[in-house]
């Protein structure tokens, strides 16, 4: 199953998608502040 996370820079989210992805589902997400390096 493919599974879309709004706010996935959040901790909760994070850690959700994580867990999502380890049982083997497809993860995307976006979130509104992202500091990329």
């Amino acid at each position: 199953m493919h599974y879309h996370l709004i706010g996935i820079c959040g901790t909760a989210m994070a850690s959700l998608a994580g867990m999502l992805q380890a049982s083997g589902h497809q993860v995307t997400g976006s979130d509104e502040n992202v500091f990329h390096p």
